[in-house]
C-alpha cells in the first residue's frame, strides 16, 4: 500500500508505514496555516493530555503547551508558566516537520533513513498503529504505546503512553490530532499489585500451608526436614521477590546504589540454580550448567546481576515444555564477562519486536517487568550489554556482558 501523500514522490523503504516527508516549507506554510485559525492554539494548549497536529506525512505541524512542557522537562510533565513560554516555543519550533517517535526520542526512530514508523518494531507500535486506523477508517482511534526513549544503553527511559488519533480536514488539506497521555506510573502501579497480590500472596501461601503440615501432621523426621528446607526455599522467595521489586523501583528512580563486590562466577550460578529448587515454574524442566562454562573472579554487584540471571533463567522455563532443558553458560576474558541462558525454544517473531519494553508481556496483563528489568539493571547499572537471539533451528540464548571490573568501567 502507498499512503496518499507519498504519490507523486520517491518511495522510500519501509518497513510498515510510508516514510516520504512533506518539504520543510510545506510544513511551515501547513503551521502558518493553522496556527492563523481562531482559537486553534487556545483550544490545543486548553487541553489537559499533550497533543499535535500531524500533518498527512506524519509530520508535525503544530503542538500544544503540554507537549512542550514535557519535552523540556525530559519527560516529567508540569504546568506551563508564563516566564517559561518562549522556551517552549523554542522547544516546538525545534520538533516542527519530526515525527512524534523523532520529538520523544525513541530509539527506533533512528534506526533509519524514514525515521519514526518505519522500522519493523514499528509494527507493534501503539502510536504508529493508531495513525494507521484512524487515517485508513476516518475515525477516532485509541490504543496504548510503549517506548524506549534516549541515547541506547545507560540513558534509555522505558514509557508507557495511552493515545488517541482523530482524522480532521482543513481547507482541503487532511491533519490527525495526536494526544498523548503518559500512563507509565499506572502501569508501574499495576504490575506492583499483581506481583504483590498473586504473586507473593500464593508463595506467602505456600508458606502457610507448609507451616500448618508441619505443627499439625505427626511427620518422620526425615519429612520434618524435608518441610523445614521447603519453608526455607519458599520464604527465601519471598524476600527475594520483594527484594527485587524495590530494587527495581530504586533503578527506575535512579536512587539505587551499586555494592561491588568480589564474585566466583561458579557460586554466582549455584545460587542462581538453587533459587529453582522449590519454583513451581521449573517442575519437569532441567536446569544445566554448560559443561564448558569457566570458574573465574571478578567485581560487580552480586545481588542485582543474580537478579538479572534470575529473571532471564525464570522466563527461560516458562518458555520450555515439560521435558525441557535450560542452561547456563557464563565465560570471560580480560576486560569483561558474559553470561549466557539458552532454551530450546524460539521467541516468534512479533514478540521478539516487543522484547525488552517496560509492560510487554505474553503473561498477562500487570506482568512484563522480566527483560526489561534485566536491560535496566544491565546497561544502566551494571555497565553492561543486554541481548538476545533467537530462531527455530537454536532456540533463544539471552546474553548479559559486564566489566571485569565495575568499578572500573
Amino acid at each position: 500500500m502507498i499512503h496518499p501523500a507519498a504519490q507523486g514522490k520517491a518511495v522510500l523503504p519501509t518497513a510498515f508505514l510510508p516514510a516520504e516527508r512533506a518539504p520543510m516549507d510545506d510544513v511551515r506554510r501547513q503551521h502558518e496555516k493553522l496556527a492563523a485559525l481562531p482559537f486553534v492554539r487556545e483550544f490545543l494548549d486548553a487541553m489537559p493530555n499533550m497533543a499535535v497536529v500531524l500533518n498527512a506525512d506524519r509530520q508535525i505541524v503544530l503542538s500544544n503547551k503540554a507537549f512542550a512542557e514535557y519535552l523540556a522537562a525530559g519527560g516529567q510533565q508540569h504546568e506551563v508558566s508564563e516566564q517559561r513560554q518562549s522556551a517552549f516555543d523554542n522547544v516546538l519550533h525545534s520538533v516542527l516537520g519530526h515525527r512524534t517517535g523523532e520529538a520523544l526520542g525513541c530509539v527506533h526512530s533512528l534506526e533509519t533513513d524514514g525515521g519514526c514508523g518505519t522500522t519493523p518494531f514499528c509494527r507493534e507500535c501503539g502510536a504508529a498503529n493508531v495513525l494507521l486506523n484512524s487515517q485508513q477508517w476516518h475515525h477516532l482511534d485509541v490504543q496504548e504505546c510503549r517506548l524506549i526513549c534516549g541515547e541506547s544503553g545507560v540513558r534509555e527511559m522505558a514509557l508507557d503512553f495511552r493515545v488517541w488519533a482523530q482524522p480532521i480536514e482543513i481547507h482541503g488539506e487532511n491533519f490527525t490530532i495526536f494526544s498523548l497521555m503518559d500512563i507509565s506510573h499506572e502501569k508501574r502501579r499495576e504490575a506492583l499489585e499483581h506481583i504483590f497480590f498473586h504473586d507473593v500472596l500464593n508463595t506467602a501461601g505456600g508458606v502457610k500451608g507448609l507451616a500448618d503440615l508441619v505443627s499439625k501432621a505427626r511427620l518422620p523426621e526425615a519429612a520434618m526436614r524435608e518441610a523445614a528446607g521447603m519453608m526455607s526455599d519458599s520464604a527465601d522467595q519471598l524476600i527475594e521477590e520483594i527484594s527485587a521489586q524495590r530494587a527495581l523501583s530504586a533503578a527506575e528512580s535512579g536512587d539505587l546504589k551499586l555494592a561491588p563486590a568480589d564474585v566466583p562466577s561458579i557460586d554466582l550460578i549455584d545460587r542462581v540454580v538453587r533459587v529453582f529448587h522449590s519454583y513451581g515454574v521449573s517442575r519437569g524442566k532441567d536446569i544445566h550448567v554448560h559443561d564448558g562454562v569457566q570458574d573465574f573472579r571478578f567485581v560487580t554487584d552480586p545481588v542485582l546481576l543474580r537478579r538479572v540471571l534470575v529473571n532471564l533463567v525464570k522466563n527461560a522455563l516458562e518458555a520450555e515444555r515439560v521435558g525441557g532443558v535450560v542452561t547456563i553458560n557464563a565465560q570471560a576474558d580480560a576486560t569483561s564477562v558474559t553470561f549466557t541462558v539458552h532454551n530450546q525454544r524460539a521467541i516468534p517473531a512479533k514478540v521478539q519486536l516487543q522484547i525488552f519494553q517496560r509492560s510487554f508481556s505474553t503473561k498477562g496483563t500487570g506482568r512484563g517487568l522480566g527483560t526489561y528489568s534485566v536491560k535496566l539493571l544491565t546497561e544502566r547499572y551494571l555497565n553492561g550489554r543486554a541481548w538476545f537471539i533467537s530462531s527455530e533451528d537454536e532456540g533463544t540464548t539471552f546474553s548479559v556482558r559486564c566489566p571485569r571490573d565495575v568499578t572500573r568501567a
